[in-house]
C-alpha cells in the first residue's frame, strides 16, 4: 500500500516542477508574456527578471515542501507556511507584472 504522504509529495513535486519551468521561461527566456496579469506598457526585460525571479522562488518552494512531505509526512504548520508564502508571492509577481518599481519610459 502507497503511503498517502508519498502520494501527496509527489504531487506537491510535479506542480514544483510545473512552476519552475514556467519560471525558467518567464525568467531566463524572457517570456513575459506568459503571466496573466503583464502589462504591455511595462518593459518585458522588468517583467522578465523580477515576476519570473518570483515565480522561479515559488517552485523552488514547492519542490522544498515536497521533499519534505516525502521524507517526514505530512505537517500542517509546514503546509500552512507553504501557502501563506505563495499567496504572498503570488500578489507579489501581479505587481510586478503590472509594473510596480518600475522606472518609467520618458
Amino acid at each position: 500500500m502507497v503511503e498517502p504522504n508519498h502520494v501527496s509529495g509527489v504531487v506537491w513535486l510535479c506542480c514544483g516542477v510545473a512552476i519552475l519551468f514556467l519560471g525558467y521561461l518567464i525568467a531566463v527566456r524572457g517570456r513575459a508574456d506568459l503571466h496573466a496579469d503583464y502589462d504591455e506598457s511595462v518593459e518585458p526585460a522588468y517583467v522578465s527578471r523580477w515576476a519570473g525571479g518570483t515565480a522561479l522562488l515559488m517552485g523552488t518552494l514547492v519542490v522544498a515542501y515536497a521533499i519534505r512531505e516525502l521524507l517526514y509526512g505530512f505537517e500542517p504548520v509546514a503546509l500552512s507556511a507553504l501557502i501563506v508564502a505563495l499567496l504572498a508571492l503570488s500578489y507579489l509577481t501581479k505587481l510586478f507584472a503590472r509594473g510596480f518599481g518600475a522606472r518609467s519610459r520618458d
